[in-house]
């Protein structure tokens, strides 16, 4: 399925189930990166769904959503060859179970719950930085 993104068009998707943590997330990226074109999604399947037709450059995912969970999203949008996208996973579950699946799917990073907004911005900025340094 072909992009609906222009070459030069940062976006990044949001998938939190928690609507203030969602709203939150969503606010703090499109002000720290005004270049950038953010969504969000409140569940896997939505954001799966968005993400296959927008093709983001970033998803920030929530690990633990009902129905189609982290992991699942990450296989499926892989498994869709989507493979340009950085995944950065947001979880409060830091087993070592959770980080070893983390690293194995290939997260970009690895974000604990409440998500601190120094950290996240350290972690986007690279992600989101394009070629002519917008």
């Amino acid at each position: 399925m072909a992009a609906v993104k222009p070459p030069d068009t940062r976006i990044v998707l949001v998938v939190e189930d928690d609507r203030d943590t969602r709203l939150a997330l969503g606010e703090y990226v499109a002000t720290a990166f005004p270049h950038a074109r953010v969504l969000v999604s409140e569940s896997g399947e939505a954001g799966l769904e968005l993400a296959l037709r927008t093709s983001p450059t970033v998803v920030l995912l929530d690990i633990r959503l009902g129905g189609i969970g982290g992991f699942e999203f990450a296989e499926r949008l892989r498994r869709a060859g989507v493979t340009s996208c950085a995944i950065v996973a947001l979880t409060g579950d830091l087993s070592p179970d959770t980080l070893l699946r983390a690293e194995a799917a290939g997260f970009a990073a690895f974000l604990r719950k409440p998500a601190d907004m120094d950290r996240l911005e350290a972690v986007l900025r690279p992600l989101l930085e394009t070629e002519s340094g917008a």
